[in-house]
This record gives C-alpha cells, structure tokens and sequence, in this order.
C-alpha cells in the first residue's frame, strides 16, 4: 500500500467540497478522477499530496510521490539530455514556455524521479494526440501506482483500471476503466428506474387497497328502522365487527406503505431534437469543395494541395500535430478562401479560444437568444445539458470563469442562425459530464460541422469524415461506419443480446431481494455479467 486516508473531508466557509471515508492506493493502481467542474477533483488531489490540509481525517504515505498540477513552473527539474529530447522539452529553459512544454517538462521530471506514485491533475489538456499517445505508454509501462484527472475519455479508458467519480462531494469507487465506468453507471440508471417503477407501483396497489377497503367500510349501513330492537343491536354488532375489521385493514396497509424502501425517482434528461422548420437547410450537394488549397506561415509551408468536398450535415474532424496548420484551414474556411468553394444558402458560425462572440454586458440567454431562431425554452434546455441551470442563465458574461465563457461562447453559435459550424478546439476546458452533453448536442444538430481537436473520442463518436494533416499533406476521407457482419458477429450480437436479457432479469431479481446471501450472490452474478459484456464488446 501506497497511500491511505481516512475520514478526510474539505470545506471552503459552509460548502462541503469534498468527504472520503476511506481510500487506498496500492502498487500497480491506475486511478482516474473524474466529476464535473468545481466537485473538489484537484482538492482531493492537492490533498493528497499534501499542498493542502483536510479539515478533519489523516492521510498517510509510505512511498514517495511526485505531482504534476496544472500549468504550474515550479523549481527548476534537473533533466538528462536524453529525457529532454524524448519529450521534447526545450534544452535551454526560458521563461516563455508554452503551456504544452511546461506539461512535457513536469511529466518527464515525474518520469525520471524515484517517485513510487505519479499524480497529475490534466496533463492531457495541452498535449497534442501524440503526446496523450506517449504518456499512455509511459503510464502503462510505469511500476508505481497513477492518480489522474483527465478529461480525456479515450486517456482514461487506455490508462486506468479504477476509477474515482467525485458527485456531490462524495467519493464513489468503480472498478476498470473509463468506458467500464460509462457502462456500471448505465446499469445503475436502469436499476433505479426499475427499482422506481416497482416503488410506484407497490404504493399504487396499496394505496388502491386501503382506498377499497376504507369505501367499502364506510358503505356499511346503520340498522333499518323497521327492525327490532334485538335484531337491531345483533345488526349493529356485526356491522361494527366487519367495520373495524375493514379499518384494521386500512391500517396495516397504510403502515406496510410508510415501511416501503423509498425510491427517488432518478433523474432524467430531455432529449435533444433541433427544430427543423426553425433551421436554414442547405439543398446544394455540397456545402464546401477543396480544389488544390495550401497553406503557409511566412516561407514555412503548412500543408499542400487538399482537395475533396463536404455534403450536408457532414461532421468533419480536422486532426494533426500542433503547428500543422488545423486552426489555419478552419480559418481559410471562414474567410472564403479563393480555392475554397461556399454554397450559397451556407451560414457559417466560427467558435475560437478568443471568444469574441460574447458581450459582456449582457446574461448567456441574452446573448444566445441575440442571433437564434429556437424558443427560449429549446434554449434553455440545451444550457441546462451545458450545467447553466434555472437562473444561472441570467449571469452576466463579464462574472463567467474561464470554462463557462467557453460553454457559453459554444452556445451562441451552434443555437445561431447558422447551417454551417466551424468549431477550434471546442473541448477544451470541458468537464467530461459537458463533454457529453456537447457530443449530444452535436449528433442532433442538422447541420454541417467542421472541428479541430485533440480528442480522439470526441472524433471517434461524432466525426463522419476526418481531414488529416501529415507531413504537409492534407487528406479528407470518409470514416468507415459500415462494419460489414459477419457470421461469427453475428453470434456476438446475439450472445451480447442473451447476456443483456440476462442483466435486466438480475437487476429486477436485485431490487427484489431481501435475503444478505442472495443479495450477493445477485450482486456477484451482476458483475460477472457485466465482464462478460465488456470483453464481448471489445471483441466486435
């Protein structure tokens, strides 16, 4: 064991940022933290290592450990030679490091100290894909333990085999990687649907039953005056014996429906569907054509000849090196660059890191609103995917921090009035929680997307076509979305079906169970289940 910690917690004034009850970290581990912005990931971290203090609890460390936090210079890292040239960090150190050297420089000092443990908090963030390919390696080749924040699903599947989801400043453990994460919480969503369903309507069938018996208590009737007084009281007896007997009845009922498990029900969000009628549509066969485009900086040639076109509601990944010339084509794109061809009808909204789409002086709504034909409450809901819920959509532009400036600034242009989206690197600063909400966003927008990024899940989920830049060269291609099926997929699919029938029928035998050994044995079975899946998956 590497680090333990118990009942540690952190609070900032009467906010809770972050409560653990009890973590380890063993030889080997590879942990990724993932939770949406603001849940206290670095905290914990800073914690950990030290930096900071928790408020109550103790955190012990038995070996030595080696940070890597975000953009910070830090003492100055002796490094050999060798480690410098194989992260391409600077040999001379100047102090105008670019945020991808300062990276590249911290994470081979890391490397090359005695540390038994490596903790970095979003080395991916201003790393190019080779870069994020390297560091895989090197964490996957390294003895020691790992501790992560990322924001980079494809890094966190590749790297880890734990992950750490911070939620509401609690702590929950998942074993595997990012992708086996993804899954357990699909399955615990399903779970507590089912479990709400069956809640329901338990209550439902109680509460039916004690309303018949209590109506049919109440209908019994007094003695008809043409009866004796001795048949009257015999009367009265027997509907009052019936009649308690009802209301005994009722009471059980109401106290077997006070002693149900409460289920909440779980949370659910709305889909999102664009309004077509409200969307300019492009009929032309194709929104943009390359004939023979190139670009330089200075003598410095970028890339040659990209040649190629783009049909509607294409969502074209520009991807490269940093420093190939991705932004620079998004940009030729946007100034209509005499070998590029525009169809007329394309209305075209530009998102870059400067922002300059914002006014600060107006609320995110009104600046969304200021150039979108969708209803406020379209708007509205798709803020709400990018975590600007109820009334933070009246927040002024100039109290924004850096990534809500972003989400914001995305807002504006892929809910303006435009068919055609040119988008630099719309990922970064994201959390993973608003990374998938933008993936969502982008699936169901009608129109024409084309984006540069680093992120290759981001690019694997929602790019039909990718135009790839290497060694000066610019290709557009299409993506291979078409797995052609074969016999033995086919009996993949069918098993990966069997199983999934089997998940559901545990799931509901779960929810029922009230017996500890069946519960997990169930539980046990569950998991089993879940592995079996996941390599079956990984098969096809």
């Amino acid at each position: 064991m590497f680090i333990e910690a118990k009942c540690i917690e952190k609070s900032y004034g009467d906010r809770l940022i972050v409560k653990v009850d009890h973590l380890q970290v063993y030889s080997g581990d590879r942990i990724g933290i993932v939770g949406k912005n603001g849940e206290g990931k670095s905290t914990l971290l800073r914690m950990i290592v030290g930096e900071i203090e928790p408020d109550g609890g103790n955190i012990q460390r038995y070996a030595p450990l080696a940070y890597i936090p975000q953009l910070e210079m830090g003492a100055e890292e002796t490094l050999t030679a060798k480690m410098k040239s194989q992260w391409d960090v600077p040999k001379e150190s100047h102090e105008a490091l670019s945020g991808g050297e300062i990276t590249r420089q911290k994470i081979a000092a890391a490397l090359a100290s005695d540390a038994k443990v490596i903790i970095a908090d979003e080395p991916t963030s201003h790393l190019d894909v080779q870069g994020i390919e390297q560091l895989e390696r090197e964490l996957t080749l390294f003895k020691g333990s790992v501790i992560i924040i990322s924001h980079d699903q494809e890094f966190l599947t590749q790297v880890c085999t734990t992950i750490w989801e911070i939620e509401d400043g609690n702590l929950h453990i998942y074993e595997g990687n990012y992708r086996d994460y993804v899954e357990q919480k699909q399955h615990i969503k399903e779970r507590q649907a089912f479990e709400y369903e069956h809640y329901v309507k338990e209550k439902q069938r109680l509460e039916q039953a004690a309303m018949e018996r209590s109506d049919k208590s109440k209908s019994l009737k007094k003695a008809p005056s043409r009866m004796g007084n001795s048949e009257a009281r015999l009367h009265k007896r027997k509907v009052g014996q019936k009649k308690a007997k009802l209301d005994r009845g009722v009471k059980a009922i109401e106290t077997r429906i006070e002693k149900l498990e409460r289920k909440e029900k779980p949370k659910e969000e709305e889909r999102i569907v664009f309004d077509v009628q409200a969307f300019s549509h492009i009929h032309s066969k194709r929104v943009i054509a390359f004939q023979h485009v190139k670009a330089s900086v200075g003598q410095r040639m970028l890339f040659g000849s990209l040649n190629g076109s783009v049909k509607p509601g294409s969502k074209v990944a520009i991807i490269g090196q940093n420093g190939v010339g991705k932004s620079t084509l998004l940009n030729l794109i946007h100034q209509r660059h005499e070998n590029i061809t525009i169809a007329k009808p394309a209305k075209m909204g530009y998102f870059h890191q400067q922002l300059e789409n914002l006014d600060e002086e107006k609320s995110i709504l009104e600046n969304v609103k200021e150039n979108s034909r969708y209803t406020e409450t379209f708007i509205r809901t798709v803020l709400s995917r990018l975590l600007f819920k109820r009334e933070d959509v009246h927040k002024k532009v100039h109290m924004l921090s850096g990534g809500e400036r972003v989400k914001a600034a995305l807002a504006t242009v892929f809910l303006g009035d435009y068919n055609v989206l040119l988008l630099d690197e719309p990922t970064n600063y994201l959390d993973l929680h608003t990374k998938e909400s933008l993936q969502e966003v982008l699936k169901a927008y009608p129109g024409t997307i084309l984006f540069v990024t680093h992120d290759r899940y981001f690019v694997k989920e929602l790019a039909t076509h990718v135009v790839e830049i290497e060694e000066k060269r610019a290709k557009l291609r299409a993506v291979d979305q078409q797995k052609k099926s074969s016999s033995s997929t086919q009996q993949k699919e069918a098993d990966l079906l069997a199983i999934e029938m089997e998940l559901t029928d545990t799931i509901s035998k779960l929810s029922l169970a009230v017996n500890e050994r069946e519960k997990e044995e169930l539980e046990g079975k569950y998991t089993e289940l879940l592995k079996r899946k996941r390599r079956l998956t990984e098969a096809m």
